[in-house]
């Protein structure tokens, strides 16, 4: 049996490296798009960005056809998700959480979970809700991506307080339950 030609050995090695560098960037693709950063930057946003953010109320309608305004009197915390986001399940869940605990000590404040992608439906997005065993937690579809831009989110699995002013006090990658409670009390709630 003979063995491949230099040129045959070296267009394979191109290929298996091409693979690899492919394999490697839909990784960290990935990764990106699901982030694990659990810091949190609790000094809000760039001052433009505030501004920008604070200067109207977006209406959001909800899977339940009700309408939210955020910002709105009370501070709101908003999850950005996607079903097909595993990480985003944790996230969901502890914002699902935060809310209990806020309606039990009959704290105000608005929880909103926001599915990034405007071509999940509203069955599908409820039947994540169901399966993450959070069914009455509020959530809206970002349509237009108007708080994604608004609020400078990139990434899934991103959490934000937003206080009454509309002024971001609060940004995190899966933060607990006891964190979004807090963040919301240093927001006002």
């Amino acid at each position: 049996m003979t063995s491949p030609s230099p040129t045959a050995r070296r267009t394979r090695l191109r290929r298996r490296t091409a693979l690899a560098l492919a394999a490697a960037a839909t990784a960290a693709l990935t990764l990106s798009a699901c982030g694990t950063d659990t810091k949190a930057n609790t000094s809000g946003t760039s001052a433009s960005s505030d501004k920008a953010a604070a200067a109207k109320a977006d209406t959001v309608t909800l899977l339940d056809d009700t309408t939210l305004a955020v910002p709105a009197n009370e501070p709101s915390a908003l999850f950005f998700f996607s079903v097909g986001c595993g990480e985003c399940a944790g996230g969901a869940k502890n914002l699902d959480k935060a809310a209990q605990a806020f309606d039990k000590a009959a704290k105000k404040a608005n929880f909103l979970a926001v599915d990034v992608y405007p071509n999940e439906s509203k069955q599908t997005i409820m039947q994540f809700l169901d399966y993450i065993k959070a069914p009455t937690l509020p959530a809206t579809i970002d349509k237009g991506a108007a708080l994604s831009q608004r609020y400078q989110v990139a990434a899934l699995s991103t959490l934000i307080v937003v206080d009454p002013q509309g002024k971001v006090t609060y940004r995190a990658t899966d933060p607990s339950a006891d964190q979004i409670q807090n963040a919301l009390k240093r927001a006002g709630a």
